[in-house]
């Protein structure tokens, strides 16, 4: 029952902002996240202490809680967009910019598919918009949501972009078959991997990081192509396809492609930190388990 509720309370504040223009939808938005920023203490604090993490002396106390308080304002904005998707997609062209499209043609070009690398940069959930624009094939791995009507509605969502979601916990299984096929496989990478992930740098800083896209390019021979979706301006986005991460012929591949994966998001974080989601741990107490970089 509670889960119904929260699903219908969304759907209509949803029905809502999707009868408003899109600079006033994103305003409000953004209102939201600032009440998140100032009533979640504990996620602001962490966002502080990873930017200290990250820029240390680079960025003034008044540049840090900046961009602390617009990456609240990217992930309400980013949550809305996600039930925008049906409104977007009426005029998908007019609204994304695609930069390095032939980077990820090439890619697949080599029969071996690709594996494309993002995380909570951006509007994340509007990088589905390449594929829906280009019409490349593509499957993400995506997490289930707790509450099961708001789970199916949003693979639904994600579905009419022409994008497979792929439950997590049949990913590794689904990915080589999708890479078999030479589609693309969209994989949010996050730094936190606990104790299966390996501790590489990001920020200058050690902490574990899933070494999954290196380990398929290894088995298949498949091209690893970072990608982002930035926002411009409210309904106006530009989609960002870096060249792909070579694996090197070296006995330590694995860290060495997990570590130029941390590197190109970190530089695309340095352009836009604003639009990355700050307020999560990134980096933690490294577990006595975890595997040695």
């Amino acid at each position: 029952m509670v889960y119904l509720i929260q699903y219908c309370a969304i759907q209509v504040l949803v029905f809502f902002l999707s009868l408003m223009p899109l600079p006033v939808s994103s305003w409000l938005a953004k209102r939201m996240g600032d009440l998140f920023y100032f009533c979640a203490a504990k996620r602001r604090a962490v966002a502080r202490e990873n930017l200290e993490r990250a820029y240390a002396d680079t960025l003034s106390c008044r540049q840090k809680e900046r961009i602390t308080r617009k990456s609240f304002q990217n992930t309400a904005l980013s949550i809305l967009e996600l039930f925008l998707i049906k409104k977007i997609k009426k005029n998908a062209a007019k609204h994304f910019v695609i930069q390095g499209r032939e980077n990820l043609e090439k890619a697949l070009s080599y029969g071996k598919g690709a594996v494309l690398i993002t995380s909570h940069l951006g509007s994340w959930e509007y990088l589905e918009f390449l594929f829906y624009l280009t019409g490349l094939p593509c499957s993400v791995i995506v997490k289930s949501v707790k509450n099961p009507y708001l789970d199916k509605q949003i693979h639904d969502l994600r579905l009419a972009t022409t994008v497979i979601p792929i439950p997590k916990k049949k990913a590794i299984r689904a990915a080589l078959a999708g890479l078999e096929e030479n589609r693309v496989m969209a994989i949010i990478i996050d730094q936190w991997d606990g104790p299966e992930g390996l501790w590489v740098d990001f920020f200058g800083s050690p902490t574990s990081t899933t070494s999954l896209p290196a380990r398929l390019a290894h088995k298949t021979s498949c091209a690893l192509v970072p990608a982002y979706c930035l926002r411009q301006s409210p309904g106006q986005y530009e989609i960002h396809v870096l060249p792909p991460v070579v694996l090197p012929e070296a006995d330590d591949w694995e860290t060495r492609v997990t570590a130029s994966l941390n590197h190109a998001l970190e530089c695309e974080i340095r352009k836009y930190p604003e639009q990355w989601s700050w307020g999560h741990r990134r980096w933690k107490v490294k577990p006595a388990t975890s595997r040695q970089a």
